[in-house]
This record gives structure tokens, C-alpha cells and sequence, in this order.
């Protein structure tokens, strides 16, 4: 709704009108409101007499006329949800290390577990290798704890596959009574050596 009141003489509003100088529907900018409800004035321009004056584009006659009109209601701006980031994966262990049975390939109750652990912890994850090292105690025979550790090695293997972990990045050694973790002398049954190493390549 526009109501127009002219606040020159009503020769001059009407030659304003007649040449087009005023234009009812012209646009304003919403930086300003005066007054509310239906009679607001969205950004008015006051005069001499500190009335508000519709703000044309024609800035020729500013001072011409006052009216009232209704503002559009203003738009709610929709809340933009803040991203969602998701949370850092936690890091790779260095390494894992299973421990066997004397003169054992199987994985006991506590192996298990260990092995459960390190599954979870890899499965999923973007790894270029995984190099599973067998090792043994130094009681028995050199070339038969070469074996040993090899089935150690590949138990292990096996559980990781069965798990989901790509066969084509599982690769595993043997070295027997070669690299001990604990050093000691020959035909010493040690916990401590009987082992399969994991390690793990990012």
C-alpha cells in the first residue's frame, strides 16, 4: 500500500507525476526502517522538515514527496550448519608383538587377544604393507626353529587375511633363534623369544 502526500505545491507533484518523475513502485534498500507495522517506511530519506521522504532512484526529486508503504516482512536467513569434521583417526601402533607356546605355532587364550587388538586397531586403515617376523627361543635344533618361526610367521599371516586385511600387503620372515630379544645361550627356553614381531608400513 503507498499513500503519497505532496509536500510541494500540487502544480509541481502533478508535472511530477505527468513527466514520470515519480514512480510508486520504485525499490529500496532495506537499510533503514522508520515507524512499524503496515505504515513503515523501509529506508526513508527525511526533508527539511524531518519527515520521511521516498527514496527514489531519481535523486532529482527526493524532496517532492513523502509516503508510507508496506516493507516486506524480513526474510529469515537460514542458520548454515557448521561442517562436520569428522575425528582424527587414532595412531597406527608401531608395532605388534604375539607371543607363543613352547615349541607352539597356535595361538593361545592370550595371544588371542592380542591378536583381537591389533585388528582392531589396523582394520580399516590405509597401510602400503604389513612384515610379520617369526621368531624362537634358542632350546632345539637351529634348523628346526627356523621352521618354527616360519609357521609362527604364518599364523599369523592367516589371522590378519581372515580378518579382512589384504593378503597382497601381508608378507612374513623367518629367522628362527637369529635375532633373539633376549640374548642367551644356546638350549635356554625363554618366553621372551618366542615371538612373531608385526610391523607395520604407512
Amino acid at each position: 500500500m503507498l499513500r503519497i502526500v505532496a509536500i510541494c505545491s500540487t502544480a509541481a507533484a502533478v508535472l511530477a507525476i505527468a513527466v514520470g518523475s515519480f514512480n510508486p513502485t520504485l525499490a529500496q534498500e532495506d537499510a533503514v526502517t522508520v515507524g512499524a507495522g503496515p505504515d513503515r517506511l523501509c529506508d526513508p530519506v527525511l526533508d527539511f522538515k524531518r519527515d520521511a521522504v521516498l527514496s527514489p532512484t531519481d535523486r532529482r526529486n527526493i524532496l517532492r514527496h513523502k509516503g508510507t508503504f508496506d516493507c516486506p516482512e524480513p526474510v529469515p536467513v537460514a542458520a548454515v550448519p557448521a561442517p562436520v569434521v569428522a575425528p582424527a583417526a587414532p595412531p597406527l601402533p608401531a608395532r605388534g608383538v604375539v607371543f607363543f607356546d613352547f615349541d607352539r605355532a597356535e595361538l593361545n587364550p592370550e595371544a588371542q587377544s592380542v591378536m583381537d587388538d591389533i585388528i582392531a586397531d589396523i582394520k580399516d586403515r590405509e597401510l602400503n604393507g604389513i612384515i610379520i617376523g617369526g621368531h624362537t627361543d634358542t632350546a632345539g635344533p637351529a634348523d628346526y626353529n627356523m621352521g618354527l618361526s616360519e609357521r609362527r610367521a604364518q599364523t599369523i599371516a592367516e589371522e590378519l587375511i581372515r580378518a579382512g586385511i589384504p593378503a597382497r600387503i601381508v608378507t612374513t620372515e623367518a629367522f628362527g633363534q637369529t635375532d633373539l630379544a633376549v640374548e642367551t645361550a644356546d638350549g635356554v627356553p625363554l618366553a621372551a623369544n618366542r615371538r612373531a614381531v608385526i610391523d607395520f608400513q604407512r
